[in-house]
């Protein structure tokens, strides 16, 4: 029985010194390097994550202003192509649209223009415009002619170009975000 006894305390000596050899817990250089690995991995998410969450901002305010831009150059085509227009002058930085006068026969059988051109009731100018979101400033509109061809029996008449207009719109809750918008009208 002794000798079963010291057998039995050997083994167990030899399964304490294995024991003792091996390891059941973290050391410290390893949670060292788990932890930097896990705030690198935790930074880029929450780098990706902001990114993803500015970028989403910054296009919905885009396009926001777009649709803005948008609709106010579609009011400005809108009424250039009602009014059926002949001629354009320019005055002050606004413009006046002008139609032919109709044309009349004279006694003798003759076709003439009366008056020539005759002012219509549309006049386009920077303050002729405002934005239809309460959400969005109009910081400035440019409204000019480019490559006008005028009239050869009245040089004041623009008979042909292009209307060139050029929108800058920003959110009222984010002055900084002012966009410039440029469109062009043939007419």
């Amino acid at each position: 029985m002794r000798r079963y006894v010291s057998r039995s305390l050997k083994q167990l000596s030899q399964k304490a010194k294995q024991l003792s050899n091996e390891s059941n817990g973290f050391t410290l250089v390893e949670l060292l390097v788990t932890v930097v690995v896990a705030s690198i991995l935790s930074g880029v998410i929450i780098t990706a994550f902001i990114s993803g969450t500015l970028g989403f901002r910054l296009t919905n305010e885009t396009s926001e202003l777009r649709s803005e831009a948008d609709y106010l150059v579609s009011s400005i085509l809108s009424e250039v192509n009602r009014s059926q227009f002949d001629a354009v002058t320019e005055s002050d930085n606004t413009f006046q649209f002008h139609r032919l006068s109709d044309p009349n026969i004279s006694e003798s059988g003759m076709i003439y223009r009366k008056a020539g051109y005759e002012a219509i009731p549309l006049n386009l100018s920077d303050a002729s415009y405002e934005p239809s979101n309460p959400n969005i400033v109009l910081e400035s509109i440019s409204i000019q002619l480019v490559d006008p061809i005028y009239d050869p029996r009245r040089p004041s008449y623009m008979t042909s170009g292009l209307i060139e207009i050029e929108i800058a719109l920003s959110l009222a809750e984010n002055p900084d975000s002012v966009k410039t918008f440029k469109s062009s009208i043939p007419f």
